[in-house]
């Protein structure tokens, strides 16, 4: 399939596109019209218009699609977006790669899937639980078995574990009879290392305990980095924190220390900066271990959306990579930035601002997550729902979890 940017934008061939997502295409010679349709989304558009049509509904694409050599060129990121679906695309191998962003939605005591749009995807009603998609299946369970669903709702990997986790790096921890074990995409289990636990892979490597002391091993079961360190985190931007004598420092693929055991606590490598505690105070390093941004805060988090939230004096700012505070708040309590808005607390309510400090949504929430492939998940007076970035429902959502008292197995606790 062919591709070209025009004016930033990129275009892509309708015909090919649709096929590529399975999405079903009419085309009109006449009016120089084509209807696009992907699950319970049809997208109509006019050859050298921008303005197109989703569910009956006006519609602005970011680029009239054109008609040229007989293909209609469309904006294909645009066009996308419009049908509840995210785009790749590898110029150098030429090929188009598509996911379908769900949201868990619950009804009736029993969990489905939601679009962004909030339209039912999968229906509620065969499952009594179910996690978000995660490398193309998503977990469920029922009548106390776990397995695993894909994205047109059929069972992959049947209902037979008694615990399982989300997939990562290809491969998923399930338990059965007490044993854990990694399976594939596919069902087969392809490990069963003997350890006191074991935790997910994140760049080729899984982190495991034995007795007090945390390790790695690798896709084959090797053991990479031998059980030595008192604590120890996942891998993220080829750097993983561990714990030595007391203190953090990181470690890289092979077991080195990189980063030298010198901070109180630290967190993972995020937008290529790491948050780490010092003398009481919090900083951010870079991968060859330089301060990059002082220890100078009461607390702080980790980036997003290219900022972090920083605390002194018991208000929150946001800083940038430098350092820099590009946002001052009023508020006591925030949350990171996703998809341009982070949740705030006033007056005992949450409510959303945008990057520029503005309220988008008012504080009137109990509870409010961060927003994910245009969804957040929000809870009133116990009732749970998902909003999209206007703060209006789309959707129930599974109910507040009671607190436990310990992590789940497949999570460190951190």
């Amino acid at each position: 399939m062919g591709s070209r940017i025009d004016r930033g934008t990129l275009q892509l061939p309708l015909r090919g596109f649709g096929e590529t997502i399975g999405a079903s295409i009419a085309w009109d010679k006449a009016t120089r019209t084509a209807s696009i349709s992907f699950g319970s989304r049809t997208l109509q558009l006019t050859a050298g218009s921008a303005k197109a049509v989703v569910n009956g509904e006006a519609y602005t694409l970011s680029a009239a699609p054109k008609l040229t050599d007989g293909k209609l060129w469309v904006p294909a990121n645009s066009v996308a977006a419009a049908l509840g679906a995210k785009i790749t695309w590898n110029e150098s191998k030429r090929t188009l790669s598509f996911e379908r962003p769900l949201h868990v939605y619950a009804s009736g005591g029993k969990e489905g899937f939601v679009n962004a749009f909030g339209e039912q995807v999968l229906k509620a009603g065969e499952y009594d639980s179910a996690d978000e998609f995660s490398e193309g299946l998503a977990l469920v369970g029922k009548d106390g078995k776990f397995g695993y669903i894909d994205i047109k709702g059929s069972q992959a990997i049947p209902l037979q574990f008694d615990q399982g986790y989300d997939f990562s790096d290809g491969l998923a921890l399930v338990e059965t009879g007490g044993k854990s074990s990694y399976i594939d995409a596919a069902g087969k289990t392809v490990l069963s290392p003997v350890y006191d636990e074991l935790f997910d892979f994140s760049e080729g490597l899984a982190l495991v305990r034995s007795g007090d002391l945390f390790g790695y091993i690798d896709h084959t079961g090797k053991e990479v980095i031998k059980p030595q360190f008192e604590d120890a985190f996942y891998f993220s931007e080829g750097l993983a924190a561990v714990q030595i004598e007391g203190s953090y420092g990181f470690i890289d693929r092979t077991g080195k220390v990189v980063i030298q055991p010198l901070y109180q606590s630290a967190s993972d490598f995020k937008e290529g900066l790491a948050l780490v505690q010092s003398d009481g105070s919090f900083g951010f390093v870079d991968p060859q271990g330089k301060l990059a941004i002082e220890a100078i805060y009461a607390k702080a988090f980790s980036f997003s959306d290219g900022l972090a939230a920083v605390e002194n004096d018991g208000v929150v700012s946001y800083i940038d990579k430098n350092g820099k505070t590009v946002l001052e708040t009023p508020y006591s309590e925030t949350g990171d930035f996703h998809e341009g808005l982070a949740s705030f607390l006033k007056d005992d309510k949450y409510g959303y601002l945008n990057l520029k400090g503005e309220t988008v949504i008012a504080p009137k929430f109990d509870e409010a997550g961060n927003f994910t492939n245009g969804l957040a998940r929000v809870v009133v007076n116990g009732k749970a729902t998902l909003i999209n970035a206007k703060g209006v429902e789309v959707a129930n959502a599974k109910p507040p979890e009671a607190p436990v008292e310990e992590a789940a197995p497949a999570t460190p606790a951190k």
